[in-house]
């Protein structure tokens, strides 16, 4: 499937990218997991490769104004980021690729409250998926 100009899609909706900050987006995917590697008395390793693997992606957002932090949110609800469906532009691929993963606890700190608007504005909050 060719790239249809987005990143995400969690749960089958598209994330926006306008909420990510496009510089930090990382995705390494389709990592190797090994079983109990260890080394021999030689020093050689061992490795018991697993058939699955998994990827992971990390990104900061922008600088977020409450309205984005709710728009934030109805992407990753607090009770739904303990596993949720995610389709990604995988690179190795160059297609999209999907799975099952978690939302890591997302961190919020407050860059300025505005009393007269009724607003805050939040730091860059960092978001990391896991495959599992």
């Amino acid at each position: 499937m060719a790239f249809e100009g987005w990143l995400l899609k969690i749960n089958g909706t598209v994330f926006p990218n306008e909420l990510i900050a496009l510089e930090s987006y990382k995705c390494t995917p389709d990592q190797i997991m090994d079983l109990d590697p260890y080394r021999d008395g030689n020093g050689e390793l061992h490795r018991n490769a697993l058939p699955h693997t998994a990827t992971s992606m990390e990104f900061s957002t922008t600088h977020l104004w409450l309205k984005d932090v709710d728009k934030l949110n109805a992407f990753v609800p607090h009770g739904n980021r303990v596993k949720c469906q995610i389709e990604y532009w995988n690179p190795n691929t160059s297609s999209y690729k999907s799975g099952a993963f978690y939302i890591s606890d997302i961190p919020y700190e407050i860059v300025n409250v505005n009393e007269k608007k009724k607003d805050i504005l939040y730091k860059p909050i960092k978001i990391t998926i896991t495959e599992y």
